[in-house]
């Protein structure tokens, strides 16, 4: 038959006749190509380490179909999960309860840590490694881990809705929950609502995602807030909130003039000079405008004349004629 001649397809051995799927030398072509072929593959090859460990270093998840005493054949094992994390959840228990089988499914898949052992869910190690690859594996991690501030500042940056798994003095930390939104701004629904109703925490959210305005308090929503915080004032803030990566723009002079107030500033580390006019009646806010289009790229630090620290955000309306020295 011309069939028999021609080099198995994975797709197809679930066709093939079993005098095909007991053929070694078949099989491990079809799993070097498709590990899950393993899974039409004869018992007696399923048992087989060589043709095993063939499939599952082409995909862990292969893993599921070896037989029983391979699943806690160690090398075996670690093949599957250097592969594909998440084939932890076929290892024996012998394994799932292995510091270095569990370490290095996490570093693959970081919800693998699912399928640990109860202890090594406890191990402050395993879960860093697993929640710098998905935020969301700390909800597999031990109930106390949830209240560790390194834990939570590695698991927010890598998905900030892992703040929903914090202890509540965690989503009351003000670092934590400017580290989660900043990576997820609806993760600003998470937080304490003392952060809801903080400008700077509220603004790095919404820049992220402009949806986060719906979990702010109602007083930065509404008139009561100076400037309030809507998708135009978001995208019109040029200030950067402090531990953001921002251009320092450093204001040298504000000068009263007849046509307005005259600036010069210099711009990074470079210190690229700039200088105008700006009409009366400018606020912080046009200033520091002009300075992010003259840079280019996000927001700035804009430092005043005298001055040490930045502008904060919440100070855009303020009026530059009031800083005139």
């Amino acid at each position: 038959m011309r069939l028999a001649e021609e080099p198995l397809r994975p797709r197809m051995t679930a066709l093939m006749p079993p005098t095909f799927r007991a053929d070694r030398e078949r099989v491990l072509e079809a799993v070097r190509q498709d590990g899950s072929a393993l899974g039409w593959a004869d018992a007696k090859l399923r048992a087989d380490p060589g043709v095993v460990r063939e499939a599952v270093r082409k995909h862990g998840g292969a893993l599921q179909f070896a037989a029983p005493e391979l699943c806690t054949d160690r090398d075996i094992v670690l093949e599957a999960v250097r592969q594909d994390g998440s084939a932890l959840r076929f290892a024996g228990e012998n394994l799932r309860a292995d510091r270095e089988v569990v370490i290095e499914a996490v570093r693959k898949h970081g919800m693998a840590l699912q399928f640990a052992a109860v202890e090594l869910r406890g191990d402050r190690d395993i879960v860093i490694q697993a929640v710098q690859q998905e935020g969301w594996a700390l909800g597999c991690a031990a109930i106390e881990l949830c209240s560790d501030y390194e834990v939570m500042l590695e698991a927010v940056r890598q998905n900030g809705r892992a703040l929903g798994c914090a202890d509540p003095a965690l989503r009351a930390d003000r670092d934590i929950v400017l580290a989660a939104v900043r990576q997820n701004g609806r993760a600003l629904g998470c937080a304490d609502a003392a952060l809801r109703a903080d400008f700077e925490v509220v603004l790095e959210a919404a820049r992220q995602s402009v949806a986060a305005l719906e979990y702010a308090s109602e007083d930065l929503r509404s008139d009561r807030s100076d400037p309030a915080l809507t998708p135009a004032s978001v995208r019109a803030n040029p200030f950067a909130v402090g531990g953001s990566a921002a251009v320092v723009c450093s204001v040298s002079e504000l000068t009263a003039t007849d046509c307005g107030i005259a600036f010069r500033a210099s711009v990074g580390l470079g210190g690229r000079e700039l200088k105008g006019t700006l009409p009366w009646g400018t606020s912080l806010g046009h200033l520091g405008a002009q300075l992010r289009i003259e840079e280019g790229k996000g927001y700035i630090y804009m430092v005043l004349p005298g001055g040490v620290a930045p502008v904060r955000p919440v100070d855009m309306n303020k009026r530059l004629a009031d800083f005139i020295s």
